[in-house]
């Protein structure tokens, strides 16, 4: 509407500035004619008549003025018409994005809009308004898998609690020590799955608690791999560190990042089994590459990606105590983030899985 009124008022305008400078000329060129000019009387009589040069001119200006007019008119039928047609062209994008915000506003599902046809800005915006439609459907659908998956997890060991007790009321199961054992482990479960929801949530939101030091790298993965000598022997896996630069330092949390690395050996241990287990550290630059190699039968092709969202299982078959939360690899990768690193994974090319973290900084200036 403004563009119509701007293209109306300038013709307007126009017209009114031709017409006033055509009776602005007419004015002075006869007020320019000397009463006492020989001939004046007779003129002025040809000119009642309409005969002779004054009459002439006026009669040439009268035809201008009302040629002006009609143009004026004219132009401003035009240019209302072509207002309405321009702006109704430019408007019919942005009156249906008006409406798909509606519509979306209102939950209808699978909306997506026309593309106009021209190649401008509105078509790049009604294509950007598609693609966020695209992305709120992919979240509404990640949440309620998610949602899904949370009650899953936490219908298992509630169901089992239930039962415990419900047969110990009963007394058809004693309450003894055996009993309590295991209500104290169902009961660990659920801790367990709760206090991994809630890291995640912290480490996605970025609010995660860091508290950097200065380690040296050998030290630091020699350790991590002794406290989990125990659980490997279990599991029939040996964990093997591969040669590492002493004066090789980084600076990061190291309880963080202890358990990134302790979610990924996990991993390796659940899934790839028996087998040799392999770290690995390198600098890059200014960053320190940490890798976590297995030996199994490595990652379903095209899944590299999918392994590091949420409540992901490599064999949905498996039960929730064999395959744990699904929750591992997608804190490990939030946790890595927080630091200004990332997590990959990726098949090795001579078999088996490997996790690579990538964090900043991999340079230190002494260790801790």
């Amino acid at each position: 509407m403004t563009f119509a009124f701007v293209a109306l008022a300038a013709v307007a305008l126009t017209a009114w500035l031709t017409l006033g400078a055509v009776l602005n000329a007419q004015r002075d060129l006869f007020a320019q004619t000397p009463a006492s000019e020989p001939g004046f009387q007779d003129r002025s009589a040809d000119h009642t008549t309409g005969g002779g040069p004054p009459g002439t001119a006026r009669n040439a200006f009268r035809t201008v003025a009302r040629t002006a007019m009609l143009a004026g008119f004219l132009a401003f039928l035009l240019a209302t018409t072509m207002a309405g047609f321009l702006t109704r062209r430019l408007t019919r994008p942005l009156v249906a994005l008006e409406r798909g915000a509606r519509r979306l506003a209102a939950g209808e599902p699978g909306l997506r809009l026309a593309l106009p046809p021209d190649h401008d800005e509105l078509r790049s915006l009604t294509g950007a308004f598609n693609a966020l439609v695209g992305g709120l459907e992919r979240q509404e659908e990640w949440r309620r898998g998610m949602v899904a998956d949370i009650a899953h997890d936490l219908r298992t060991p509630l169901a089992v609690l239930r039962s415990e007790v419900e047969a110990m009321q009963d007394r058809v199961r004693p309450l003894d020590d055996a009993g309590l054992a295991r209500l104290h482990r169902e009961v660990m479960l659920l801790s367990r799955l709760v206090d991994d929801l809630r890291t995640l949530s912290t480490a996605e939101s970025g609010h995660l608690e860091l508290t950097p030091r200065t380690v040296k790298v050998v030290d630091y993965l020699r350790t991590l791999l002794d406290s989990l000598a125990g659980r490997a022997a279990e599991a029939g896996a040996t964990l093997d560190l591969d040669p590492i630069p002493e004066d090789l330092s980084a600076t990061f949390d190291p309880d963080r990042i202890a358990r990134v690395l302790g979610n990924l050996l996990e991993n390796a241990l659940r899934y790839a089994t028996p087998g040799a287990i392999t770290v690995s550290a390198e600098r890059e630059g200014d960053h320190l590459r940490i890798a976590v190699r297995d030996h199994g039968p490595g990652l379903p092709p095209g899944d590299e990606e999918r392994v590091l969202e949420r409540f992901y299982r490599g064999d949905p078959s498996r039960t929730r105590h064999e395959a744990g939360s699904g929750l591992g690899l997608a804190i490990a990768k939030a946790i890595a983030e927080s630091h200004g690193g990332r997590l990959d994974a990726a098949n090795h090319p001579q078999g088996g899985a490997v996790f690579t973290v990538v964090l900043p900084q991999g340079a230190g200036a002494g260790a801790a």
